[in-house]
């Protein structure tokens, strides 16, 4: 048996002595007189003084029977084998220092603050011998002190001035921090500080197992979970419906698509959105109208960039989580587009369109008006695919492979690492008739789970485009105009691609075979036409589509690869694509070199700044706060006992009380034990009343006591007898 609230029992136990003392204190000491009928008297007490010792006795006893019990009652016995969190040896503490941390409350401290102080407490009540561990568990997961220790003053400063982080909360993580440390000697706990609020727990996560050396209990605590709801607006995303790398040159206009999203309380109330950077001049600020319920809203901006590029920033008014309310989105400089044709250039000058190649198509939906203004904002360069090397992908945007039967042995891996650091490939299949395997390579170096058959089928009859599209990313703004373009194409020859999920889909015939395919890649993505724009498989080079079709992949290919390139705080790295990278400067630490293509998880949001060998600035990236993370939603504390379950039985505690048991009735003795005080105390009174009266003595002579009533009784016992 255990005690749930250790302190109490021994307090009881202590209580007990009270009775006694008194006893002890009030015992009255009288100087014996002498005098005429003394000595019938003093025979008179010493008959009696036995029996009224052992009356006294009983009492005593029972009184401090009485204290003791319900000492006991309110420590909560427990029946089992749990070991409770007073006197453990080792105690690993975790802090939830992620994102919905920051919340402000009432007092003006934040939930993290008012955590660290109850765990400063928590320490403070520990014995001296007792060691602590701690663990941060906003994304990235860390240890803050990894030994555990018993300088508990060191490990109170140690937490005092911890700030909330921009990631998300991981206590699964956490957990296997914990376990890794169950494996020393002695008794061990876990024991978990956190509000417990919908960012902080993952569903699609469990909590590992935790039990210590050779399979033995380890005593699990939590907080209660929070039970006071508040309201959060944050910036969930931002997305550019056009690159300002775009083919339409200098004049275009950037399309910035903000989205804000609300969690826990949704009051009636308004919020203000403001556009800012370098990237771009002063922009109009926005404002979003929060009727009661609704939970997300969108904002569209429409910008125009400077030359150099830059940062751009989405802020709204500051709320109880103020961590998530900015979010930024790097824009490049207006440098030409340059995309790379690779195909043998057989047909140089050539005016016969029976006899251009699917990228010459290509080429000239890039450009149909080589004299506009267009041509300064793109290049295009050709290389043949038997001498391509990773040289000539340096600097590129955009690939369109029209031999990809002809590429180097081993260049699939190359060119698969070059998508996945934000470039775009554009694959058609071979116009000529070849035998070879030349897809599964590449699919398998990306990772893409299509099935492309060796050889080209006709189709007979000719297929159509259907008139109802799937909805795809690269062609959002081409879903209005689909609808008449798209049933004009005509498609005599294809080449089959099985097991395409539908997401991968851009373009499909009406018979719902897909004609191009989109997938993204790391940070790039690969673009496959099922069927070669060439005259002898379909007619879309000589349609309206065709020219809208190549210029949405090449603009909103370019703005969705730069949304993956920035950072996520705890979750993603900025992603490094120039190789002229030498060092980095990260938000809130120095200068570091590159090593790799990826930086280290970062642990704060703000700019990311890479250099080359000379210290000139060559790229730029953001960090973002994980704002999945900040949701505030209120959870019942039997939702989070069902998650934490799975790694051991848990029990909570509150602000109010040490520490609150879950355990079924009959395993708790608390209730048995005021029962049994009570019935002592009933006990208690009517034994004092017996004793007062005379107790087993009832043979006394009314209104007699003492040596009266002996000599009393003798004269009865002689009259008797008589």
């Amino acid at each position: 048996m255990t005690f749930v609230t250790t302190s109490l029992a021994i307090a009881g136990v202590i209580a007990a002595a009270i009775p006694i003392l008194v006893h002890i204190l009030l015992r009255r000491r009288r100087k014996p007189m002498q005098w005429a009928a003394m000595s019938l008297l003093i025979e008179a007490a010493r008959r009696h003084r036995r029996k009224a010792r052992l009356e006294q006795i009983i009492l005593l006893t029972v009184r401090a029977i009485m204290v003791i019990l319900l000492g006991a009652a309110l420590a909560q016995p427990l029946l089992g084998e749990r070991v409770g969190v007073t006197g453990e040896r080792t105690t690993h503490l975790i802090l939830d220092d992620g994102i919905v941390s920051g919340i402000v409350e009432t007092d003006g401290r934040t939930s993290l603050e008012r955590q660290v102080a109850e765990a400063s407490e928590f320490i403070e009540s520990l014995p001296g011998d007792e060691r602590v561990s701690v663990i941060l568990a906003g994304a990235p997961v860390r240890f803050l002190i990894e030994s555990p220790t018993a300088d508990h003053r060191s490990a109170i400063r140690a937490i005092e001035n911890l700030q909330s982080r921009e990631g998300a909360t991981d206590i699964a993580t956490a957990l296997e921090f914990a376990e890794s440390g169950l494996d020393r000697e002695g008794a061990q706990g876990v024991r978990i500080f956190s509000d417990f609020r919908r960012g902080s727990i993952d569903d699609r996560r469990r909590p590992p197992v935790l039990h210590g050396p050779m399979g033995s209990a380890v005593d699990l605590t939590a907080s209660m979970p929070i039970g006071d709801p508040t309201s959060n607006i944050q910036v969930a995303s931002i997305k550019t419906a056009r690159s300002p790398l775009s083919t339409l040159g200098t004049g275009d206009l950037l399309l910035v698509e903000v989205r804000l999203r609300r969690t826990g309380l949704t009051p009636e109330t308004v919020s203000n959105i403001r556009l800012e950077g370098d990237a771009m001049s002063g922009v109009e600020n926005r404002r979003v109208e929060w009727s009661p319920g609704r939970t997300e809203a969108r904002v569209d901006f429409q910008v125009r960039v400077d030359t150099d590029g830059g940062v751009l920033e989405v802020a709204i008014d500051p709320d109880t989580l103020p961590l998530d309310d900015r979010r930024r989105v790097t824009v490049e400089g207006r440098e030409p587009t340059r995309v790379l044709l690779v195909d043998r250039d057989e047909l140089a000058g050539s005016t016969r369109l029976d006899r251009l190649h699917g990228t010459d198509w290509f080429e000239r939906a890039l450009l149909p008006l080589p004299d506009a203004a267009i041509a300064e904002a793109i290049t295009i360069d050709r290389v043949d695919p038997a001498t391509i090397n990773d040289r000539d992908l340096e600097g590129t945007s955009m690939v369109v492979i029209g031999r990809p039967d002809l590429l180097p042995p081993g260049f699939d891996l190359t060119l698969a690492s070059w998508i996945r650091r934000g470039g775009i490939a554009v694959v058609l299949p071979p116009g000529e008739t070849t035998t070879r395997a030349w897809a599964s390579p590449l699919l398998e170096a990306l990772d893409v789970p299509w099935a492309v058959s060796l050889e080209p089928t006709i189709v007979d009859p000719p297929r159509s485009l259907s008139a109802a599209q799937p909805s795809s990313a690269l062609t959002t703004l081409l879903d209005a105009e689909l609808v008449e373009l798209a049933p004009s194409v005509r498609i005599d020859r294809r080449l089959p691609v099985d097991d395409v999920p539908d997401g991968d889909v851009v373009l499909r015939d009406e018979q719902g075979d897909p004609v191009v395919l989109d997938a993204p890649i790391g940070a790039g993505r690969l673009v496959f036409f099922a069927v070669n724009p060439e005259l002898e498989w379909t007619d879309l080079p000589v349609r309206p589509l065709m020219v809208p079709l190549v210029q949405e992949i090449v603009r909103q290919g370019s703005a969705l690869s730069k949304q993956e390139v920035d950072g996520v705080v705890g979750l993603r790295p900025p992603l490094i694509r120039r190789s002229n990278v030498a060092t980095v400067a990260l938000p809130g630490s120095g200068s570091q070199p590159v090593t790799g293509e990826e930086l280290p998880v970062p642990e704060r949001t703000g700019i990311v700044e890479g250099y080359d060998l000379g210290g000139n600035l060559v790229e730029r990236m953001v960090v973002n706060p994980d704002a999945g993370g900040g949701f505030v939603d209120l959870l019942a504390p039997d939702a989070v006992a069902a998650w934490l379950e799975s790694s051991g039985s848990w029990r909570f505690t509150g602000p109010d009380t040490r520490e609150l048991e879950q355990v079924d009735d009959e395993s708790s003795l608390a209730v048995m034990l005021i029962v049994i005080v009570l019935a002592l105390a009933i006990l208690e009174t009517l034994l004092a009343r017996w004793f007062t009266r005379g107790g087993l003595q009832t043979n006394r002579s009314i209104g007699l006591t003492g040596a009266n009533a002996d000599a009393e009784l003798d004269r009865s016992r002689r009259g008797a007898a008589t």
